[in-house]
């Protein structure tokens, strides 16, 4: 028999038995942990494949071929000691991962690289776009404002820490070069910084595990987490493998074991709040892709403040309600709950969230609209209940288009040059994927139209996916009511760990 591989480092590190599937542990992810992959030193790094690096296999080092595409490594080695080359392989396709090998010595570049970046013209020109343009569109109705959390949070951070300045830099490059039509700036240097946050991400969820890392250290990292997620979302939607989100979760833990969640530790919250809801978004389209736990949720729903329903448009009410239920499908996926258990814990939720009442709530501020955002998210995650009740029912059945047409009613509440049209891509896409007639589908997608218009950012999957449903509706029998769900086109096989399809 062949002998096996090494175990895992995260595995070794603890002393415990690993079943060595490539490219991630199983026993790791099962147990929410970041494996930290195998002693030949190639780590899964999720970069998008595109532009002149796309489909290709490249090599690169010190001593780069003539007119070789120029990746560049942000570590640094003395003259004594050679320099390991860095293989960048880009996947060929969606469910191929992609690896970066490279030295085990920290990436981290020191301070004065950090203000030698700074003085450059291109990173004023990106931090400038980010802080104008990218910042206002994240949270609703303080847009514009200083406080808002992605300027305030953010941007000092990324004067100190290089990973989320790399991370910043990227999505910046990325959103610009698209806006200008500049190729190279979109398809060369957005990839380049990206590339250098994702190893500085790395080697800080790897210091993380085996360290408490300082306050500001902690936040930078759920910061780069959540900068390099909204750059999956302006580039595809999809956040490949989903690392990132399991890397957080990672340092969450650590955070909770050394300081707790308490309200001097805001910036933190405000950071895991987002990537808690994303968590619940991701396990949409599979249960078993659930990280954060229930006592997580509800540590971040007590602490947040209402910029949690700024940024997510989700009320904390139905947020929690929601988590518990994607936690208990979780739980009978993985077969830890009989389908008895499972059904009557889906009913009890279900029975919450159909009784909640929008009146009354806390809301970010006094204007009506929200209350129709809360009645969007309400019902379109009671639409997603009614999928795990019974994923066959037909989407003519009366309960789902009577959810279906209070979801849609409650978004016409928004008009176009209202702000908080902007966080109801999730409702409208719950109800895009069960609405039967096509001037209902028609209003979907021109709703979607004016969030992209208005927010300048392109998240391609909603209705990637919806049109995916529609025609194979379309192709079904005369007759044939067999339900399509949406989570037939998210499945990749062949994949131990699916893509995340981040739908907002």
């Amino acid at each position: 028999m062949p002998r096996p591989g090494p175990a895992c480092l995260t595995c070794r590190e603890k002393c415990r038995k690993c079943d060595r599937q490539k490219p991630h542990c199983r026993r790791c992810i099962t147990k929410g942990l970041v494996c930290a992959g195998y002693p030949e030193q190639f780590r899964f790094c999720g970069i998008a494949s595109r532009g002149k690096l796309k489909g290709a296999r490249i090599p690169v080092s010190n001593h780069r071929r003539p007119n070789a595409p120029t990746v560049v490594d942000t570590q640094r080695t003395s003259p004594e000691q050679p320099t390991p080359e860095t293989f960048v392989a880009t996947p060929q396709s969606a469910e191929e991962p992609v690896l970066v090998a490279h030295s085990e010595r920290p990436s981290a570049d020191p301070p004065d690289d950090i203000a030698q970046i700074l003085r450059l013209p291109e990173t004023e020109r990106l931090l400038n776009h980010y802080d104008s343009f990218i910042c206002p569109h994240q949270i609703s109705e303080i847009g514009e404002d200083a406080t808002n959390p992605y300027r305030s949070y953010i941007l000092p951070l990324a004067r100190q820490q290089i990973g989320l300045l790399y991370a910043v830099l990227g999505l910046s490059a990325s959103h610009l070069g698209r806006l200008t039509e500049d190729q190279t700036m979109h398809e060369e240097t957005a990839v380049e910084y990206r590339m250098k946050a994702i190893r500085a991400l790395s080697e800080e969820i790897r210091r993380s595990q085996a360290s408490i890392l300082k306050e500001d250290e902690q936040d930078a990292v759920l910061a780069m987490i959540q900068i390099l997620l909204l750059h999956d979302i302006s580039e595809s939607g999809i956040s490949t493998h989903g690392i990132h989100i399991t890397g957080a979760m990672s340092v969450c833990k650590r955070l909770l074991i050394s300081d707790g969640l308490s309200g001097h530790r805001q910036r933190a919250v405000f950071f895991l709040g987002n990537i808690a809801w994303l968590d619940i978004i991701r396990a949409f389209a599979g249960p078993e892709r659930l990280c954060f736990s229930q006592d997580i949720r509800e540590l971040v729903a007590c602490a947040s403040d209402s910029m949690f329903e700024m940024v997510n448009g989700c009320h904390r009410d139905v947020f929690l309600i929601i988590g518990g239920v994607m936690e208990k499908a979780k739980e009978y996926t993985l077969g830890w709950l009989s389908w008895e258990e499972y059904q009557i814990a889906i009913l009890v939720a279900k029975h919450k969230l159909v009784s909640w009442h929008k009146e009354g709530k806390a809301y970010p501020s006094s204007d009506p609209r929200w209350l129709a955002v809360a009645e969007a998210f309400q019902h379109a995650c009671i639409l997603r209940i009614l999928r795990l009740l019974d994923p066959s029912r037909p989407a003519q059945h009366p309960e789902i288009q009577q959810c279906v047409a209070r979801l849609l009613d409650a978004t016409a509440a928004i008009p176009a040059d209202c702000p908080l049209i902007e966080l109801l891509i999730l409702p409208l896409f719950m109800a895009g994927a069960d609405n039967l007639s096509p001037h209902s589908r028609y209003y979907v997608l021109a709703r979607m139209k004016e969030i992209e218009k208005r927010s300048e950012f392109r998240n391609p999957v909603p209705g990637d996916l919806l049109e995916k449903v529609w025609a194979a509706r379309a192709a079904q029998p005369p007759g044939e009511e067999r339900n399509i769900s949406w989570t037939d086109f998210t499945h990749c096989p062949g994949i131990a760990r699916q893509h995340d399809y981040l739908i907002i």
